[in-house]
């Protein structure tokens, strides 16, 4: 999913990588954020 720079992203939640907490994009509302996607390391992505 591609988007394009200014519009807000969707809402989405993944588990914390340091605990069995889930984080939501929305818990952040009125925060500045960045999110970056990596792809896993070794996987061809």
């Amino acid at each position: 999913m591609e988007i394009q720079a200014g519009t807000a992203a969707p809402d989405f939640t993944l588990g914390a990588h340091n605990s069995d907490q889930k984080v939501t994009l929305s818990g952040f509302k009125g925060r500045a954020v960045v999110v970056a996607f990596m792809p896993f390391a070794f996987t061809g992505g």
